[in-house]
This record gives C-alpha cells, structure tokens and sequence, in this order.
C-alpha cells in the first residue's frame, strides 16, 4: 500500500500557491498554512514577464489570467534630456508565442490560484494560522503552529516556505539573509489616470536622479503603479502629504487623477544562505528579495515555483532527494549572479547622478533601439534570464556554472539568424 505524501506550504501568497497548485495537481496532499484570514489584497507586483506567462499556461492558468490582465508591448525609457527610447516586444513574436508582458495585481492572481485549488479534493488552506517553529526535521517534518483554539502540531513529508521577506520559517531555522538593505525609501502609489493617452507605454522607466520613476500599467480600467523615491527623513505621513507635488513631474500640469492608495517601504538586497534545510524549502521572497525596479524579485519568485514543483514532485516519486539540492543551489545561483545585479544597474540607471554616466545610459539605448535584432536579443536575454527549467541532468550540473545562453532555453525557438 502507498502511503499518501504530504506538504506543507506555508504562505499563501502567489508563490506558495503556486507551488501548492502545481504539487496538488500531481496528486500530492498539500495543506497551506497562512496566518491572515483571508488573502492580501495589495497589488504590490503587477508585472507578468514571458517566463512567468509560461509558467502560467503550462500550469493551465494562463486563459484566467488573460481574461483579468491588460497587455503590453513595449518599454520605454526617458531620459532628463527629453529622449525616449522605446523597445518593442512584438520583435519576439515569431520567435515565441509569450512575446508580451501582462498586467495585473499579483493579489489577482493569488485569488485565480486558490480557486483552481480548491477545487481539487486533496488541496487545503488553514486560514489565521500562525506558524510558530520547526519542532522536528528528520525522517518527516513537523511545525507549531497557532490558531484562535490553541497551538497545533502539523506533520508533513515536505514543508515549502514561502512566507515572505520577514519569513518566520527561514528565522526559525537560523538561516541567514545575507546582503544589506538601500539606505533610500521607495513610495508606490497606485492612481487612476490615463498615462497613455499621454504617450506613456505600460511599462515605463524615468531616468533622473531626483525625479525617477517606475511607471506601470495594474490593470484595463486605467490603475497604475507610480512608485519613485521620498525622502528617508520624513515621516510617513509627510511623504503620503508630498505625492500631488511629486505627480506634478511625471502627470501633464493640471491633470486630474484619483489616488487609489500610497504607501513607503524600503529595498532590500538579500538572499538567503541556503534554500534547503532538511525536509524544508525556502522559495519566493522568503528565499531573496530585490528591488523591485524590473520586476525581477516576483518574477523569480515564480520560477522558484515552477522548479520546485518538478523537483519535489520528483522526490515524491521516488526519485533521489539529492534532486532538491539542485533545486536549492541552481535557484540561489541564478539570483546572485543574475537577478540581483540585473535589479542594481536597473536601479542605478534610473537614479544616476553622474551626469557622464547618465550619457552613456542614454547613448547606450538610442543604439538598442535603433536596432531591431540588438532588441530582440535584449529582451529575448532579459525575459529569459530568471527563467530555469527543472534539467535531466541535474546531478552533472549540481554545483557547476550554467553556462547556457539564456536565449537557447526552451521559452524561445531556436533562429539561424
């Protein structure tokens, strides 16, 4: 007789239920464990790269997304000079059929998850559930956790980790979060205005060292992120008092919007020292978080997903765990040497204060631009490059450099040219 395998998931933001779902799906019990009471319904990420549009429609959810999500085609950076360069991402349509970004809150698509979850019969969510420590790690893993009756003691084969930045999993196992947090502060505004029909592109860069901003399309009724930096030594409510003058840089002069909501937070760059402890898996924020300039901290989020439900869901087979290990090193390699200096010099560029610097930023992409192959090969490179898929060969690879080009993996068609 075969025993039933079982995980848990902790956090039930888009990454832990992904992993949920993609686990569950395979037949596994999965029972996720979140301490708020119902879903966070921030927007926060917003942005779907094509990796992340993959990893949606081999999951079968990618049709749901589409229906919620408004398109983009293409990035545009300004610069203080006037220049707008502009790079164009329907270069990639023959080459792929995920040749877009797609927008919209990550809070929404948490909630097209967890419905597709709880639709099958061997998926739970224990909602206003703490969890509280790790009080076994052997031969199967057992947590504490609380609820309004009491504490609990929960057992699983697996625990996946994905409860954020602050993790009480990853301190409870005495992990480190190793790298430094910026000393400025980020202030992202969600408001309703139609920046397109101002010339603004759903994904938008500002490059000036006082005045940058991120400007995002959220959603098709006309929801935008503006997120750009505040003074660190104000109090929150001095930046929320400050946003009108602060719009006055990036809206037309006397433009009428409605502010949706605004909040500070600051920036880390951090990872932590291993994704694997035992019978324990660190994934998404809980594993690295990054600044969000890119959207490369949730997009990597998601490919910790898609990797870790081959992974594990190979365990669960039968396989070697060692296929974790793999897991564990190859995810913590690919932010250290790609997302996390990609998401620096994205922040660099944006907030450059040399004014020779800032020349060669705008020289540099006037020649990207003018170029339709150096484009495609930007995007197809960046869109790709936090993308990993689960290898056949893992063992051979497991502690070796991947030096694959990240346009020859599967989410792009090979080309003579």
């Amino acid at each position: 007789m075969t025993t039933k395998k079982h995980v848990l998931v902790i956090g039930a933001g888009p990454t832990g239920l992904l992993t949920a779902y993609g686990l569950a799906k395979q037949g596994v019990h999965v029972t996720v464990v979140e301490e708020r009471a119902m879903l966070d319904d921030s927007p926060r990420a917003m942005v779907y790269l094509p990796s992340s549009l993959k990893a949606l429609d081999d999951l079968g959810l990618l049709e749901e997304a589409e229906k919620v999500g408004a398109r983009g085609h293409a990035f545009t950076m300004r610069f203080a000079s006037g220049y707008i360069g502009e790079l164009d991402h329907r270069v990639l349509q023959v080459h792929t059929p995920y040749y877009y970004t797609l927008h919209f809150g990550q809070h929404v698509l948490a909630k097209l998850i967890l419905e597709q979850l709880l639709k099958l019969p061997n998926a739970s969510v224990l909602w206003g559930t703490r969890f509280n420590r790790v009080v076994d790690n052997a031969q199967r893993v057992a947590v504490e956790v609380s609820t309004e009756a009491g504490e609990q003691r929960l057992e699983a084969d697996w625990v996946v980790a994905a409860d954020g930045a602050r993790s009480a999993v990853r301190k409870s196992l005495g992990i480190e979060f190793e790298g430094f947090t910026w000393p400025d502060t980020f202030m992202a505004t969600n408001v309703y205005f139609d920046f397109a029909a101002h010339g603004y592109c759903e994904n938008t860069m500002i490059a000036d060292p006082v005045n940058w901003a991120v400007i995002s399309k959220i959603s098709n009724d006309n929801l935008w992120r503006v997120a750009y930096g505040e003074r660190t030594d104000w109090t929150e409510e001095e930046r929320q008092a400050n946003v009108a003058k602060r719009y006055e840089h990036f809206l037309p002069k006397g433009a009428s919007y409605t502010l949706d909501r605004a909040s500070s937070y600051r920036v880390h760059q951090r990872c932590a020292s291993t994704y694997r402890a035992g019978r324990v898996l660190l994934a998404g924020d809980a594993a690295h978080a990054t600044s969000p300039i890119g959207g490369l901290g949730f997009t990597a989020g998601i490919q910790d997903a898609v990797t870790l439900i081959e992974a594990l869901g190979l365990v669960l087979k039968g396989h070697d765990e060692d296929v974790l290990d793999y897991y564990a090193a190859e995810r913590r390699r690919i932010f250290l040497d790609i997302v996390n200096p990609l998401a620096i010099e994205h922040k660099r560029r944006v907030q450059e204060a040399d004014p020779e610097r800032r020349a060669q930023d705008e020289e540099g992409f006037r020649k990207m631009a003018s170029d339709p192959n150096y484009v495609r090969n930007a995007l197809m490179n960046l869109f790709a490059l936090v993308s990993t898929p689960y290898s056949a060969d893992w063992r051979d690879r497991l502690g070796e450099q991947d030096t694959r080009e990240p346009h020859a993996m599967p989410l792009f068609t090979a080309t003579d040219d």
